[in-house]
């Protein structure tokens, strides 16, 4: 049966990088922060050792990554876009297919809060490209910035709105 993702989903692929970021911070990262916060002391005087105070606050900035990685972590949840029901209007889980006035085409595949692969065209739902088109149908127009001129903008067409294709499936695996 077809599930809606929910507002936090990201793809199963970028939630266990996520949680293999969080995984070497910890076993790596910090435990070799630690070692040179120990080697620093053994310099004497920690008033004056810059190493030592170079080290804390390389702990501080460790620390509050892990911190916002645990977080990040706790509030998102890994879905299956492979389960997930396209609708007809552009959003999460659907393959858009933008038609520009010079004629070039643009398929964007829209998934979860931490997910992007330029070469397969996969945007985060947060991306500024999947907010802007959200809701739209196959033969919409949409005003969007055009890429060569700052305050210019471009009519495209929305050409079809459907589901993710298998390639972009087996990637967020």
């Amino acid at each position: 049966m077809a599930k809606t993702p929910p507002q936090n989903a990201t793809s199963a692929r970028s939630y266990r990088e996520r949680g293999e970021r969080l995984a070497h911070l910890v076993d790596e990262e910090l435990p070799r922060n630690r070692r040179d916060i120990q080697e620093a002391r053994e310099f004497g005087d920690l008033s004056e050792n810059f190493e030592y105070e170079s080290a804390r606050a390389k702990e501080r900035q460790l620390l509050s990554r892990m911190e916002t990685l645990q977080r990040e972590l706790k509030e998102t949840v890994p879905f299956d876009y492979a389960e997930a029901q396209a609708g007809d209007a552009a959003g999460v889980a659907t393959s858009v297919v933008l038609a520009y006035p010079d004629g070039s085409r643009r398929t964007v595949n829209i998934l979860g809060l931490w997910d992007f692969d330029r070469a397969l065209g996969i945007i985060s739902c947060e991306a500024p490209l999947a907010l802007k088109i959200a809701g739209v149908r196959a033969g919409d127009v949409v005003e969007l910035p055009d890429p060569d001129f700052d305050d210019e903008t471009l009519s495209v067409t929305v050409e079809s709105v459907g589901p993710l294709p298998p390639e972009v499936l087996e990637w967020a695996k």
